[in-house]
């Protein structure tokens, strides 16, 4: 069976989709939509444009959809999609907050259709392999996690894009835009949360609504401790750092490689393996969308369920508890994000 796939959002993300799309021989992508004609200039004649996607989704035989809008017309476009029983694999977040989490959610039930989430750096080698080794026992139990995310991003970013610095059109700053996938890696180590302690403010970019800079404390039901830095007011977009603690020693995913360092020797590092890297400049979003992007088909082939579920997603959620705790000042414990 060969897919016919159409895109929502011919923004910057979306050409990321599009080459992971060319690797793939079981899909076809037949449409695209955005709302600004000059993007219909490049494509292929077989690939229909559209600038409404109502009117795309009504008239092309679509089996899956991809979602690269900004993060406010992430529900409206899925719940569009659900009501024909078109599958929708969404560019992250998944929502900006847990109530429309939930509603999507709920929209995947009601409608039987396949609604997953573009995270995928679980996917990198690096992590993959951390996860194997914190969840097989030979280190020890774990002890903490801890996640640094520095990026740049200027005034211009915001300029060019104006509703990623409004709060009710974004949902968020630097943790739903740019370290959503280090949070979620974070969850993933640790486990279930019990309680999240967190800071949020706008350390430079003082005329936006939404965090350029946040930090937050994660206190884990098995007893480990997670730390989480985040911003975008740095000069260069640095590698993302995500450490694992373990009685037996310690696991660092840094500069696309995952070291080990014996507890007894911390300075005797090993390189384990390493991750793919894009082409070009912007190596730090990760190179594993094409692995993302197969499984989601495969899933699909396969009749199954459960990759990459909006079901399972827990980075919003824990975003959100770190702002709410910023924003009361205090903890939040996790089962209020229930």
């Amino acid at each position: 069976m060969k897919f016919r796939t159409g895109i929502i959002g011919l923004g910057t993300v979306s050409g990321t989709h599009r080459r992971a799309l060319d690797c793939l021989d079981q899909v076809k992508l037949t449409a695209v939509c955005d709302v600004k004609p000059e993007k219909r200039e490049g494509l292929l004649e077989e690939i229909h444009f559209y600038q409404d996607y109502e009117e795309m989704l009504d008239k092309e035989p679509l089996d899956a959809v991809h979602i690269c809008l900004p993060h406010y017309l992430h529900l409206p476009a899925a719940r569009a999609c659900g009501r024909r029983g078109i599958h929708v694999l969404l560019e992250k977040p998944s929502a900006m907050n847990t109530a429309q989490l939930r509603e999507l959610k709920a929209l995947e039930r009601e409608y039987d259709f396949k609604l997953s989430v573009c995270l995928q750096n679980r996917l990198n080698p690096t992590f993959v392999k951390l996860q194997e080794l914190v969840d097989s026992g030979r280190f020890g139990r774990l002890l903490g996690v801890k996640g640094v995310a520095v990026w740049s991003r200027d005034m211009e970013y915001y300029r060019e894009s104006p509703w990623r610095a409004d709060m009710a059109l974004a949902g968020g700053g630097c943790m739903i835009n740019q370290a959503i996938h280090t949070l979620d890696q974070l969850q993933l180590l640790g486990g279930p949360i019990r309680r999240v302690s967190g800071q949020i403010c706008s350390l430079v970019h003082r005329d936006i609504q939404v965090e350029d800079t946040a930090a937050a404390h994660i206190d884990f039901e098995s007893g480990a401790e997670g730390t989480f830095f985040g911003t975008v007011t740095y000069v260069k977009n640095s590698s993302i750092e995500v450490q694992a603690v373990c009685e037996k020693g310690s696991f660092t995913i840094k500069d696309y490689g995952l070291y080990y360092a014996p507890a007894e020797a911390e300075e005797e590092k090993e390189l384990l393996v390493r991750d793919r890297r894009l082409e070009g400049a912007k190596t730090y979003y990760g190179a594993s969308h094409v692995e993302l992007i197969r499984g989601f088909y495969e899933m699909l082939a396969q009749g199954g369920s459960g990759f990459m579920s909006v079901q399972e997603d827990r980075a919003v959620p824990l975003i959100e508890a770190i702002r709410r705790s910023s924003l009361e000042g205090r903890p939040i414990l996790w089962k209020e994000m229930e």
